[in-house]
């Protein structure tokens, strides 16, 4: 999470900058969670982004256990990874309907998304993109950083 105050200078993780790619597609069942944290886990453990693992197999299990809530359990959920030498980026897809999610629930509710606000509160920056798939589908992403 970033200060409200000046902009932060930060390197993109992208492809073209030397990150590398890494791709899971499971069924939507309850143990896709653990095969997306088991994922994550053997990708980062013997990296230098090691110090980001617990955050990323966290926020991973939530925004997979988000996206089997929010679909049929005949989709698939994709889950698209990529390290650089700064940090990393995982975004996970699933085929349910777009949907816009917000963390901050309205004045007097309780939040029914914790996820979301656990999205907010760990990762470095994390949103939702529209997914280049399906038709009115979406990606939950998030961003961690070394060194922030």
């Amino acid at each position: 999470m970033h200060p409200p105050t000046a902009p932060v200078a930060r390197t993109p993780i992208r492809v073209s900058s030397g990150a590398r790619p890494y791709v899971l597609t499971a069924p939507s069942t309850p143990v896709a969670p653990k095969a997306a944290r088991d994922f994550v886990r053997a990708v980062l453990r013997r990296t230098a982004l090691a110090p980001l693992l617990d955050t990323a197999v966290l926020l991973t299990s939530e925004a997979v256990t988000r996206a089997h809530l929010h679909t049929p359990g005949s989709a698939d959920i994709l889950l698209r990874m990529l390290t650089a030498g700064h940090g990393l980026r995982i975004s996970v897809h699933d085929e349910a309907q777009a949907r816009i999610p917000s963390p901050a629930p309205a004045a007097g509710e309780q939040p029914d998304d914790y996820g979301l606000l656990l999205a907010d509160r760990l990762a470095d920056d994390w949103g939702t993109a529209p997914f280049t798939g399906l038709p009115r589908s979406t990606s939950l992403w998030f961003e961690l950083r070394l060194g922030q």
